[in-house]
């Protein structure tokens, strides 16, 4: 193979990751969420935590911070709305809003793409 043909290939393989990432949605904390109904905001991840707060119905700009358990990455990724759906559904989640910071029960978050 001609030096040539071996540069053409490497740029073909890189054209072709770089397909790939265009396909991946972006990582969960990277994204923003919204909240349909108003949500309490409470001062950590156990359920029946002391209340803080409230973010209100129809919110956005919601920054998601870290869940327990963790998101997979890859799992969210390559994962479809629908996945996404089930992976917060199945968290408690840290959230920053509005200046203030909480954990939410992850089945009241809305990406936001």
């Amino acid at each position: 193979m001609s030096p040539l043909s071996r540069g053409g290939l490497a740029a073909a393989v890189v054209l072709a990751g770089v397909g790939q990432a265009a396909a991946q949605s972006a990582g969960p904390y990277d994204m923003r969420y919204a909240v349909a109904a108003e949500t309490p905001l409470t001062a950590d991840m156990d359920k029946g935590s002391r209340v803080t707060g409230a973010i209100p119905a129809g919110s956005d700009g919601i920054v998601l911070r870290w869940c327990r358990p963790e998101i997979p990455f890859a799992t969210w990724q390559f994962g479809s709305p629908a996945t996404w759906r089930k992976l917060l559904d199945e968290r408690r989640c840290e959230v920053g809003w509005n200046g203030k910071v909480g954990t939410v029960d992850g089945s009241a978050l809305q990406p936001v793409r």
